[in-house]
């Protein structure tokens, strides 16, 4: 095929002839409808063609038969029985067989030469009814796969501008996303830049490892659970100092208590003052 452009333009010249003074109805410009057209264009010129043939064939028989119907006067003549002399049922029979030899294309006209000739239009009969059965399908299977293209076309359009509007409608708010996105991006470097910098900042200072996050979030663990011991304790001190004074056992715990208690209070303000160093 060649190029798109001359092959719409051969295919709008084919039309125009096709609807002679009529206005050629409009069809969409696509490549589908474009192979269409230009298959049913390519079957015409060749229907156009053996239509021709079959026209210039007739005229070459009706030469023939003039002739032969001159020489069969001529023949008349000779036996003094000139056309003129036939009866008019005669001539019109005459008229009549000759017509029918100059549609059917026999070579005479003897009986048999009709009677083949019978068989042969039958036969060229059948095979244009099947050949026009075929045609009426492929044409049938044209149209729908045209429709059914015009309707996933109508589809795609339509996909087409409802996404079109969304990116429209979104645009906006994707943009303020891309700046905010952005945004976050750079300060997240910054912060990133900030810890490294803080982090040599800490060994150039030589700073004690325990005051760094996660050994404060430690030592506060630490601390919650030293204060969860100091509770029982500090309850049970409370009941040996109801106890009896003369009781030296109950003296022997108590001091006892005091020391451990001594201890975690201790413990328990050395890890406060870590925390706020």
């Amino acid at each position: 095929m060649d190029t798109l452009p001359g092959v719409t333009e051969m295919i709008q010249v084919w039309l125009e002839k096709v609807f002679g003074g009529d206005s050629v109805p409009s069809y969409e410009l696509n490549k589908r409808t474009i192979d269409t057209l230009y298959k049913l264009m390519k079957l015409n010129e060749s229907k156009d063609r053996d239509t021709s043939l079959v026209i210039d064939d007739l005229r070459q028989k009706t030469e023939e038969y003039n002739s032969e119907a001159r020489r069969l006067e001529n023949l008349l003549k000779k036996i003094n029985l000139p056309v003129s002399n036939l009866s008019q049922s005669g001539i019109m029979s005459l008229r009549t067989l000759a017509n029918v030899a100059l549609l059917m294309q026999t070579k005479d006209v003897s009986e048999t030469s009709y009677l083949l000739a019978l068989q042969h239009l039958h036969d060229e009969l059948y095979k244009t009814s099947e050949e026009l059965k075929r045609e009426e399908r492929i044409t049938q299977t044209l149209i729908e796969k045209t429709k059914s293209a015009i309707h996933k076309y109508n589809c795609l359009k339509k996909a087409a501008e409802d996404l079109q509007e969304q990116k429209s409608k979104q645009l906006p708010e994707m943009e303020k996303r891309a700046k905010e996105s952005g945004f976050l991006h750079n300060k997240a470097k910054e912060y990133k830049e900030k810890i490294i910098q803080f982090q040599n900042e800490l060994v150039k200072s030589k700073a004690d490892p325990s005051i760094y996050h996660g050994s404060l979030i430690k030592n506060s663990e630490e601390l919650q659970a030293l204060k969860s011991q100091l509770a029982p304790l500090k309850s049970k001190l409370q009941t040996y100092h109801s106890l009896p004074p003369d009781v030296s056992l109950t003296k022997v715990k108590i001091e006892e208590l005091k020391q451990e208690l001594a201890r975690l209070e201790s413990e328990l303000s050395r890890r406060i003052d870590l925390m706020h160093m």
